[in-house]
């Protein structure tokens, strides 16, 4: 449906404030992760400086175990070979290579930015105990689950230096190594509410165990392009969305209305964000050398076999329908984050960053889009969707 006029009057209106609170956040994300940037890094030097194979292949097998997935587990013959890369670049260089790998997304803007505005909008919560939440539950978490994705999904990118067998050992330690830190952190929350000392707890259990049970069933759905969209959105909903729900359904605050307001923004902000990342997929990036490719399981490659199924065989024309049915499933998500955060309180002081942030991503998805009909990349996907959809039909 997209955005009303009245709406984008409202947004120009409101755009001053907007962007002053857009510009105030983003640079305390800046400042915020810059800080934590160089503490993640000394934290995994440190932990692979005072901990033997044994102790670090232990730690690998327990994260593998909890996330449900024996392919990630590192393997005493490989720390040492790990170790010997580290002895040849230099510790440093390679961890913090690494870190900057992977934490390549954009989640300084939708992740760190939001969390410091809903914090001081809600404004009763301690600068120190964000601080521990924004990092152990806000960064290290999301961005393990990132990394072992990165390898679940064969999608590593490349290092220009180190040997790429080597490479990935490091994403799949370290995936392990950044969860547990982000663990200890959490141990360091303390609000002197023990109420909401437990809450956190329990509800960060909840969104771990839904989120690798869900990473589980997307695993299992890429050995096969025939995913149902009732399957996709399961997925999506318990994996992609659960993440941020998870992040923002922990905010360390009394305030359980405000904090459902922002779970439940979060939850549908990221599902629209992920229908950007299918598309973006489709659009390959020059710059980390990633071709264009089919994301599976999508909403866009379920469209087109079901458009294929029902006889169309213009693969063009199959590309453009998936493309715009993928689109309005991003603005269903954007239906239910503005219908989350319109019940916010009128006089939130952070509303609008919320306002012109959701209005602006929305744009996004609506540009990527057009990008992609532009057909710069159909020489790329076509042959690939083709045959796809060809195996589809034989199966």
């Amino acid at each position: 449906m997209g955005i009303k006029k009245s709406q984008i009057l409202r947004m120009l209106f409101k755009s001053r404030k907007g962007l002053s609170q857009i510009k105030k956040y983003n640079k305390k994300a800046k400042e915020f992760w810059k800080i934590k940037e160089d503490e993640m890094t000394n934290e995994i030097s440190n932990l692979i400086n005072s901990s033997s194979d044994q102790k670090l292949s232990t730690m690998s097998r327990n994260y593998a175990k909890k996330i449900g997935f024996e392919q990630i587990i590192c393997n005493e013959d490989e720390i040492d070979e790990f170790r010997r890369i580290l002895r040849h670049f230099g510790k440093d260089i390679v961890i913090q290579d690494f870190v900057r790998y992977g934490t390549r997304t954009g989640f300084l803007t939708v992740v760190i930015a939001p969390a410091l505005a809903a914090a001081e909008g809600i404004g009763d919560i301690d600068e120190e105990v964000i601080s521990e939440w924004l990092y152990g539950v806000g960064i290290c978490l999301p961005v393990s689950a990132d990394i072992a994705d990165s390898v679940l999904d064969k999608e590593v990118l490349k290092h220009p230096l180190i040997p790429f067998k080597t490479w990935v050992i490091a994403h799949k330690l370290g995936a392990a190594i950044i969860f547990y830190i982000g663990l200890k952190h959490l141990e360091n929350i303390k609000t002197g509410n023990e109420d909401i000392d437990k809450r956190i707890i329990k509800r960060l259990a909840e969104g771990l165990e839904n989120v690798c049970h869900k990473q589980r069933m997307d695993y299992e759905a890429q050995s096969s392009p025939k995913t149902s969209l009732r399957l996709i959105e399961k997925i999506y909903d318990g994996k992609i969305c659960e993440i941020e729900g998870t992040v923002f359904g922990t905010l360390p605050s009394e305030k359980l209305d405000i904090i459902k307001i922002f779970e439940q923004g979060a939850r549908a902000l990221a599902g629209e964000l992920q229908v950007v990342d299918d598309i973006e997929d489709l659009l390959g990036d020059s710059n980390f050398g990633k071709e264009p490719s089919i994301p599976n399981p999508s909403f866009f490659l379920t469209y087109s076999i079901d458009i294929w199924n029902k006889g169309e065989r213009d693969i063009k024309k199959i590309m453009e329908e998936a493309i715009k049915r993928t689109l309005d499933r991003g603005e269903k998500y954007h239906e239910k984050v503005v219908g989350a955060f319109d019940k916010l309180p009128k006089n939130f002081s952070t509303r609008s960053f919320f306002e012109l942030t959701l209005w602006y991503y929305n744009r996004v998805l609506k540009d990527i889009g057009k990008q992609f009909l532009k057909g710069d990349t159909y020489p790329d996907v076509i042959p690939k969707l083709r045959k796809i959809l060809k195996l589809s039909e034989a199966e």
